[in-house]
């Protein structure tokens, strides 16, 4: 089934993975890969809306990025925009960064706006390049596995997640869960 049944955090093991607990058995749910999909459907959705949220930065943020045809013809530079970036030309290859999308404010803004121009230049079709940039933003902007989670971000997290249109895999196409069904608990410890 592609929607999740309502699920009730238990807790976090190795602060990775959220211990959750369904009508259908038990769900262990990678973090990481739990928010990039959160955030990608939000990211998505204000793109269709052609509303992304931006948080400007107390002090603008200079950028080295090397010389690529696709961010000197300006091309690169007009999708990070719409992205919520606020990106200018600086001189020779320095950029200046005013505002970044507010999903990003927390992360290492400087490199995963490297990684980002990397993902936009790389090659293919430009439909794929802009893909793998949505992605790349999404997880610099996901929480990191490792990282310690409360209750209430958990649950918040998982009820996110309850609401989005794919919530078993990440934009990447990794798995976002593990189930264990009841039945298949029953049989490990042998009551069936």
């Amino acid at each position: 089934p592609a929607r999740l049944p309502p699920l009730r955090v238990l807790g976090q093991m190795a602060q990775t993975y959220i211990i959750a607990e369904g009508p259908e058995g038990m769900y262990l749910v990678d973090q990481h890969a739990a928010h990039e999909r959160v955030l990608y459907e939000r990211l998505m959705a204000e793109r269709a809306k052609m509303a992304v949220a931006s948080q400007a930065l107390l002090e603008p943020l200079t950028i080295e990025l090397p010389f690529q045809p696709g961010i000197a013809g300006g091309e690169s530079l007009e999708f990070l925009n719409h992205l919520g970036f606020d990106i200018e030309p600086f001189g020779g290859d320095t950029y200046l960064v005013r505002a970044v999308p507010a999903m990003l404010a927390k992360g290492d803004i400087g490199q995963a706006i490297v990684e980002i121009v990397d993902e936009l230049t790389e090659g293919g079709t430009v439909e794929l390049g802009k893909e793998r940039a949505l992605i790349s933003l999404v997880c610099h902007s996901a929480v990191r596995a490792g990282q310690t989670l409360s209750m209430e971000e958990m649950r918040d997290l998982i009820r996110q997640l309850e609401e989005t249109a794919m919530p078993r895999t990440c934009p990447h196409g990794r798995p976002t869960m593990v189930h264990l069904s009841a039945e298949q608990l029953a049989r490990e410890f042998g009551r069936r």
